[in-house]
């Protein structure tokens, strides 16, 4: 007799983690559907069987998503991945493109979660977050970015609390430097490099540029996921590699005036006169 599959749900997969993630999951004889903003990937998603909707987390995700759910006859897992980079020193960001990184980084995920989360309930579903390191220390440039991925930490550690009386399993799948073009598609604040933080913008955004094509396999990521989707009591946080746990522990492990001169001397910030 043939065991029904698991339906998941995956946000942002376009292209990246999520593209590659919904694939496997489908090849792994999951029930997949996965959201987008527009078409691209849709056709290699659709082709591996992947049943594409579109979603955007600053039009009305909370419906939409329980739309999709009610058509999918409910869910068992939704991975919270949409989301994407904003560039730029504090000062040179303007207020909305902060307002607009929470609104789809952080209140987008949420959004997304309270949707699912009746059915994830009744079937003693799963909720995965895709986070970032960027969620546990941060770095300058990416200010914004950081303070979403902080508070999804704060949220989803909270959250793994009162859901656990569910068996609703909250899992952070916490990545570090990746071959998931997440830098090529990071968006660039409209004022930055303008003014005072002109040197340090292009520093930063040297190093950023060195960066590109370099970090983890994308499938190190997507086997996290996997991880957090199949394992029988996964934990709180799953780091995809070793290098990202590592940078997760030496903020802590070693005095802060120490890290700070290290962080100052890679990124070869100017010291004040």
């Amino acid at each position: 007799m043939n065991k029904t599959p698991r339906t998941v749900l995956i946000t942002g997969c376009s292209r990246g983690i999520g593209h590659h993630a919904a694939i496997a999951l489908a090849q792994r004889g999951w029930r997949v559907f996965a959201t987008t903003r527009d078409d691209a990937g849709r056709a290699a998603l659709e082709g591996a069987g992947v049943q594409v909707a579109t979603l955007d987390l600053l039009d009305g995700p909370e419906a939409r998503v329980r739309a999709i759910i009610h058509g999918a006859g409910g869910i068992d897992a939704l991975v919270a991945n949409a989301g994407y980079g904003l560039f730029g020193c504090f000062e040179d960001l303007d207020p909305d493109e902060w307002r607009q990184q929470l609104e789809v980084n952080l209140f987008g995920t949420v959004a997304c979660a309270r949707a699912a989360l009746p059915s994830l309930r009744q079937r003693h579903g799963r909720l995965v977050v895709v986070g970032s390191i960027a969620g546990r220390r941060a770095a300058p440039g990416s200010s914004a970015y950081n303070c979403s991925k902080f508070a999804l930490e704060g949220w989803a550690e909270a959250l793994r609390f009162e859901l656990q009386p569910f068996g609703v399993p909250v899992v952070l799948v916490e990545p570090g430097l990746t071959q998931s073009g997440f830098h090529q598609a990071r968006v660039r604040g409209r004022r930055v490099g303008i003014d005072a933080y002109g040197a340090i913008t292009r520093r930063l955004e040297a190093l950023h540029k060195q960066k590109e094509g370099q970090g983890a396999p994308v499938d190190t990521a997507v086997r996290s996921i996997i991880q957090a989707l199949e394992h029988p009591s996964p934990p709180l946080r799953i780091f995809p590699t070793a290098s990202a746990r590592a940078e997760v522990l030496a903020p802590r492990l070693l005095p802060g005036a120490i890290y700070e001169r290290l962080v100052r001397a890679v990124l070869r910030l100017p010291r004040a006169d």
